[in-house]
């Protein structure tokens, strides 16, 4: 028998190339061109891919998590937030009054979720916030900041009726000289940077349009009659505090600490929200931290739960990371789990927005500087006694300095008013018919002042306009100013301002 030669063993089944031993070519290695275009198409899929099942995911962990803490943060309000609350106010016993000494309505907003059509209002957030000075036996001077309801700051939002920060705490606007509230705005650098950099969503109606969001946002609050018949009618409020003898720099809103102090927990419904929220929770945590031991995961889930007093302004910049378009809803909820019962009380330096950009709309400037910003006014001495004895005083005050003007400016108020009215800017003008209708009645006016004054009149009761409703201060003075305007001998302006008052009546009938 033969020997076997050593080596490799042959490999069977393994066929040759085809072609091979036959003279046939091999085929021709791809271009490196070729190679690349492949290889980039392959880390475009598997990045798309990637992308695609990471946003699903980092979705399905921000739904568990957003509302889990709402849940959570509804059960922390209703048992252990209340039990705490009822223990540490036993002790606020001592009081004082405190004056507002500054005030501001703190505007939260980020440009980034603004979005493309430009609704900013939608993702705004208004806070009231005051800056409340009380003395005692300890000294002088003492200041505490509060910000009360946090909620949409949308167009039906009204700066001049602003009263409350939360239901039965004061808020008041500081006062000018003449006795008027001055509203004021605080918002962040890049919201006011957005705000003036940006058209408004819709266009406002008149040649006098502003051109940015910032511009229309003082249309919409620079109301100089409004303000000061409220700020007439309603003198600074009283705000009385609560505070512990051992403590008194940690003063409280007196309402807030009673009811506090005497509500109960409802520990059954807050366990109940307690555990279903933590199970919420304890899913999304699953999600982001697969695979981890049982004791560990536990830790690590229940750890941000010490933070759970501070959810509401914190979470929802976490989750962001997550899916901002979830966030901004979670963020929504979990303000309007105690929607009404928000307040937050810190040194006057850290309140919301203490150091922002400030906007403040004294009456008579901006806009309205050259008809309501002309008239002096004094608060009156008593002080009116309702909404409708301001308004009153408010017409008379411009009735006596608009008779006592040379002819040519009064020509020219006229003027100024017809077109303020033309071009939508409607916050001064009532103020002023009464001393129109006197000067259209009165024989010995000027024929041009009058004639200015009269034209002023029908541009005032012509559509679109602003008609009173029960809701308004001064309700029954402005029917009563409306009116008066039937026996003034101008056709439009006597029919027109007699609808407009029969209107305004049946709103009222239809409130009772």
């Amino acid at each position: 028998m033969g020997t076997r030669r050593k080596g490799r063993k042959p490999e069977v089944g393994v066929r040759p190339p085809a072609g091979a031993g036959t003279g046939a070519q091999a085929p021709a290695p791809r271009s490196r061109s070729a190679g690349l275009i492949e290889a980039l198409g392959a880390i475009v899929r598997g990045r798309l891919i990637g992308m695609t099942i990471g946003s699903g995911v980092r979705l399905y962990a921000a739904i568990f998590l957003g509302l889990g803490a709402i849940i959570l943060n509804v059960g922390w309000q209703q048992g252990p937030k209340r039990l705490l609350e009822a223990s540490e106010f036993k002790t606020f016993t001592a009081r004082a009054d405190g004056r507002i000494v500054e005030s501001w309505l703190a505007i939260e907003l980020e440009p980034a979720d603004i979005g493309e059509a430009r609704l900013w209002r939608a993702s705004a957030k208004a806070s009231p916030c005051a800056v409340v000075e009380y003395e005692g036996d300890w000294g002088k001077g003492s200041r505490r900041a509060f910000c009360g309801n946090r909620l949409g700051f949308n167009e039906s939002y009204a700066l001049h009726d602003l009263k409350e920060m939360a239901p039965g705490i004061a808020f008041a606007w500081a006062r000018d000289a003449s006795g008027f509230a001055v509203p004021e705005i605080r918002m962040g650098e890049a919201a006011v940077r957005w705000l003036a950099s940006h058209a408004p969503a819709q266009t406002m109606v008149g040649a006098q349009a502003p051109a940015t969001a910032l511009g229309v946002l003082e249309r919409e609050v620079d109301l100089p009659v409004d303000i000061a018949v409220e700020s007439w009618a309603a003198p600074p409020p009283a705000y009385p505090l609560a505070f512990d003898p051992q403590s008194p720099g940690r003063a409280m809103p007196l309402a807030y600490v009673e009811a506090r102090r005497d509500s109960g927990a409802a520990w059954v419904l807050a366990t109940m929200f307690l555990v279903i929220g933590f199970g919420l929770w304890f899913a999304g945590t699953a999600i982001l931290l697969p695979a981890l031991p049982l004791p560990v995961h536990l830790f690590l889930a229940a750890l941000p739960l010490a933070a759970l007093p501070w959810w509401g302004d914190a979470l929802p910049r976490y989750l962001r990371h997550l899916h901002p378009g979830f966030a901004m809803v979670v963020a929504d909820m979990l303000g309007e789990t105690d929607i009404t019962g928000r307040l937050v009380a810190s040194d006057p330096a850290d309140a919301a927005l203490a150091g922002g950009d400030v906007l403040r709309w004294p009456p008579g400037r901006g806009d309205h500087a050259e008809t309501f910003g002309r008239i002096r006014f004094v608060k009156p001495e008593p002080p009116p006694r309702d909404a409708d004895a301001a308004l009153v005083a408010l017409t008379a005050a411009v009735a006596t300095q608009v008779r006592a003007m040379p002819e040519g400016e009064r020509i020219e108020l006229f003027r100024r008013l017809e077109r303020d009215k033309v071009a939508g800017l409607n916050g001064a003008g009532l103020a002023f018919v009464p001393a129109a209708r006197e000067a259209v009645l009165e024989p010995r006016t000027p024929a041009e002042v009058r004639k200015s004054a009269g034209r002023f009149l029908s541009a005032w009761v012509t559509q679109p306009v602003d008609e009173p409703w029960p809701r308004d201060a001064g309700f029954q003075e402005r029917i009563r100013i409306f009116g008066s305007l039937r026996d003034v001998p101008i056709s439009d302006v006597a029919i027109l301002s007699a609808s407009i008052a029969e209107r305004a009546k049946a709103r009222a009938q239809e409130r009772r």
